[in-house]
């Protein structure tokens, strides 16, 4: 095996890392090391395009006991079968609407039929 260096006869380099050429700033974008302190110290967005996190109405509790932990997620699995059955529930009736919506159009349809031979 042979070292390759800088100072060896057929060393022709090495490609490297190819950069990024992108420009992410915006013009007047620069503030101060005071406003940056200023707004980290308030809690406001340092930048422009800070990005925001999602809140939702679930609140996930710190457990101090593991036995507590395993309740609340049996709760959550309770909760989580109870979903499902509603949506499953809601699923046949839709079904059930459905199948009485085309079976009334039928009806409508054959009903009609009948009136023009009748006429």
């Amino acid at each position: 095996m042979k070292l390759r260096k800088q100072f060896t006869d057929d060393y022709n380099g090495v490609q490297g890392k190819i950069m990024d050429q992108t420009v992410h700033t915006q013009p007047d974008m620069t503030m101060s090391i005071r406003e940056l302190l200023d707004r980290h110290s308030r809690g406001l967005p340092l930048t422009t395009n800070q990005k925001q996190g999602e809140y939702f109405d679930t609140e996930i509790p710190r457990f101090d006991d593991i036995t507590d932990m395993l309740q609340y997620k049996q709760e959550l699995m309770d909760r989580n079968k109870s979903i499902n059955k509603l949506i499953k529930d809601e699923k046949k009736a839709a079904k059930l609407q459905k199948e009485e919506n085309l079976k009334q159009k039928q009806d409508l349809q054959t009903s009609d039929k009948n009136e023009t031979l009748v006429n």
